[in-house]
C-alpha cells in the first residue's frame, strides 16, 4: 500500500501546534512556548508531504521519465522537481507557485535540519 503524503502534513500541523505543549522559559514569561525540536520537525515534515506529493504529481500524472522508479540517481530530485513546476511549459500560474512554494519550504527544511541556530523559530 501507498503511503500518503498527506500525513506529514498533518504530523507536521500537530507538531506546531501551540495548544498541544505549551511550555515557558521562566516563570515571568508569560509567552507560550513550543519545543525548538518540534518546530524544526514540523518543518521538516511540511516540505516532505509538499515534495513528494508533487513529486508523485510529476511522475504518476505528468509520467516524467526522470523521475521513474528505474532512475539512475544522476538527477538532484529536490531541485528538478521545483524546477518542473516553476518553469512547466504551459506556464501554469499554479503550478508556478507550486514551484517557488517548494523552493521556499526547502530552504527553510535545510535550515531546520542543519543549522545550529535558526533565528526565525
Amino acid at each position: 500500500m501507498k503511503f500518503n503524503w498527506a500525513e506529514y502534513l498533518e504530523l507536521a500541523k500537530e507538531l506546531a501546534d501551540i495548544t498541544s505543549t505549551i511550555s515557558s522559559d521562566s516563570e515571568t514569561d508569560s509567552k507560550p512556548r513550543i519545543s525548538e525540536a518540534k518546530l524544526r520537525s514540523s518543518i521538516s515534515r511540511a516540505y516532505y508531504a509538499a515534495f513528494c506529493i508533487a513529486r508523485n504529481y510529476l511522475r504518476d500524472v505528468l509520467h516524467e521519465p526522470r523521475l521513474s522508479k528505474a532512475r539512475t540517481g544522476d538527477t538532484n530530485e529536490h531541485q528538478f522537481v521545483a524546477d518542473e513546476f516553476r518553469y512547466n511549459k504551459s506556464k501554469n500560474k499554479k503550478m508556478i507557485e507550486i514551484g517557488n512554494d517548494l523552493g521556499r519550504l526547502r530552504q527553510s527544511r535545510n535550515k531546520a535540519d542543519y543549522d545550529d541556530t535558526i533565528y526565525i523559530l
